[in-house]
């Protein structure tokens, strides 16, 4: 029982025991993969001082230095407070918000994914839930970051819309367009919205700027999840603003904690309870 108890507080601070007797991986806590690079010079001090003179990549944006003695996990955890670094989180807890680099970069971002990560981990992250809790948060509907693979997944979109006046016909759009859904015809231009998976690609290279933006939104999934029995994240509403998304992560959270059981993930909950009460629940 002694063992379990420092097993469950060493996840708690982001010490994951490993196979070897005695020994841990430091999981560092990162949001949307973003580090200073006066961190990232701490982390490798720390993976010299303490470990073996590496760290790993892990899939979700992480970094982990592994082969950290029992006996230097406290030392370990002060040099990276100093060095103002935050602990990672492993067991059943929120996990941090992965998150592409969204329109602050990326020519096809199309919402703010940074901004959106840093709060809803300010918020969520390390919260103690019946299972895990993973979020991710990606620009535009290429997907970069899997939201449909996690269980809370935000994907930036857009509304095209046509203007006559500035179309010169050239038909770029109808070339570009990844889901075949403009077509022209006697220099008319169609969307065909049915179609339209809301990427922005055609307003990205109409030279004449005669696609533009309608709307932006967030298309929000839940209940994805990889592993042993993995499971495609449900879609399940488009919103158009971020303080919806912010209150749509907080009641799904908020329903997971009061209803989830012991190992179920939020996919496994929804299987159970039925997709028509979880929306009921967090879509007001």
């Amino acid at each position: 029982m002694q063992n379990t108890i420092i097993k469950e507080q060493l996840k708690k601070d982001g010490f994951l025991p490993q196979r070897q007797n005695n020994l841990c991986s430091m999981r560092v806590g990162i949001t949307g993969g973003y580090v200073e690079v006066a961190q990232l010079r701490a982390i490798a001090d720390a993976a010299e001082k303490y470990g073996q003179g590496h760290v790993h990549i892990t899939s979700r944006q992480g970094i982990e230095v592994p082969f950290i003695d029992l006996e230097n996990v406290e030392a370990a955890k002060e040099y990276m407070r100093n060095a103002d670094v935050r602990p990672g989180v492993a067991g059943r807890r929120v996990r941090a918000v992965v998150a592409c680099q969204g329109n602050r970069v990326c020519n096809h971002g199309l919402i703010d994914c940074q901004k959106l990560a840093e709060k809803i981990d300010n918020t969520h992250f390390g919260a103690d839930v019946p299972y895990k809790f993973k979020i991710a948060i990606t620009g535009c509907p290429a997907a970069c970051l899997k939201p449909q693979e996690n269980d809370l997944g935000i994907m930036g979109t857009v509304h095209p819309q046509w203007k006559k006046d500035t179309c010169t016909g050239c038909g770029v759009c109808v070339k570009r367009c990844k889901g075949n859904a403009i077509n022209m015809d006697d220099g008319s231009i169609h969307i065909d919205m049915d179609k339209c998976i809301l990427c922005g690609e055609c307003i990205l290279v109409c030279p004449k700027g005669a696609i533009v933006t309608s709307k932006t939104g967030y298309r929000i999934f839940a209940g994805g999840k990889v592993g042993r029995y993995p499971r495609d994240g449900t879609r399940l509403v488009e919103v158009p603003t971020e303080e919806e998304v912010y209150d749509i992560v907080n009641r799904t959270i908020e329903y997971y904690r009061e209803n989830g059981g012991k190992n179920d993930r939020l996919g496994d909950l929804i299987d159970r309870e039925g997709i028509g009460n979880f929306k009921d629940a967090v879509l007001k």
